[in-house]
């Protein structure tokens, strides 16, 4: 399916990790329309336990009470999302929707109505109550999102978004279209892709210390793995350079989980943001994946995920 080429959805709630989210989106993406989105669940459901539709009449007042108050606050606080997106160098319009559902899939459904060609969300934010949330919204939206998504971390700076992209590819078709949809989403910057392979040897290190033959032939794989790595590199590099990047490509050995050598690259490079797939081979894999997965939780810099399809 081809990406759209509808505006960005700023989900905020009023926290300080989506406030974040958006100025590092104004560094990170190349500028086109966005739409601040703010969801609000209504208090008076928070309070009873109900909608008020289903109150007894005698609280249905106090219910419609509450409720305005809340939406007062809710246009308030798109309001304040519109003057932060603006600031970051975004065109942005404000849209207050009423959860029905959980947080996410408002959003969804949100950025389906706008057709939206990313969704970009904070990785911590409030609840409607103003509890903190340990990222179930922003997770919500990375497993079920048919869009790119992108996470940022409340602890990124946007002033020090200016380095290169990195660019995940493990020769898959998600890696690849991850890359290309980057291409159409970030502003123009420097980008180092990366390979990451495991070794053979590190895994049977026990068998090894038994049998010379084991370790000769761990050796050989991991020869043999290197050599691949490199070539996928090359292709990579190709792809890269088709998306409108200026790449250099980077083979790296796994010095631990996939997810940790990514991120120890990331940090080495001081790269702007991190560009993988939710889907591909070598750990990058399944409803996320383990390295996908692994790298949204752990990162400390914006991550830029793109579905193995997106939506229409």
């Amino acid at each position: 399916m081809t990406q759209s080429t509808g505006p960005i959805l700023l989900a905020y709630d009023g926290s300080e990790s989506a406030a974040t989210a958006i100025a590092v989106a104004g560094g990170l993406l190349a500028s086109r329309e966005a739409v601040v989105c703010h969801a609000w669940a209504g208090l008076s459901r928070a309070v009873f336990r109900a909608d008020r539709d289903e109150l007894p009449s005698v609280l249905r007042e106090a219910a419609e009470q509450l409720d305005a108050a809340d939406g007062d606050a809710a246009e308030q606080a798109a309001a304040d999302g519109v003057r932060l997106a603006g600031e970051a160098g975004f065109e942005a319009r404000p849209l207050v929707v009423r959860e029905e559902r959980k947080t996410w899939r408002t959003l969804l459904q949100a950025a389906d109505e706008v057709d939206a060609s990313v969704v970009v969300a904070g990785a911590h934010g409030l609840s409607g109550l103003g509890r903190a949330v340990l990222g179930s919204v922003s997770t919500g939206l990375l497993h079920h999102s048919r869009r790119p998504a992108l996470v940022v971390a409340a602890t990124v700076m946007a002033e020090r978004c200016g380095g290169p992209l990195l660019l995940c590819y493990d020769g898959s078709e998600p890696a690849e279209r991850a890359i290309g949809l980057a291409g159409t989403l970030c502003a123009p910057r420097a980008a180092l892709l990366l390979n990451v392979w495991e070794s053979w040897a590190g895994e049977v290190p026990a068998l090894a210390g038994l049998s010379g033959t084991v370790a000769g032939m761990a050796r050989e794989l991991d020869e043999v793995a290197d050599e691949q790595s490199t070539g996928c590199t090359t292709r990579g590099l190709e792809i890269a350079e088709q998306a409108g990047f200026e790449t250099s490509g980077l083979s790296e050995r796994a010095t631990g989980p996939v997810w940790s050598t990514i991120l120890e690259i990331a940090s080495e490079h001081d790269c702007a943001a991190i560009v993988l797939g939710s889907h591909g081979l070598n750990g990058i894999s399944a409803a996320l994946g383990s390295v996908s997965n692994g790298v949204v939780h752990h990162s400390r810099r914006p991550v830029l995920v793109v579905p193995a399809e997106t939506a229409p």
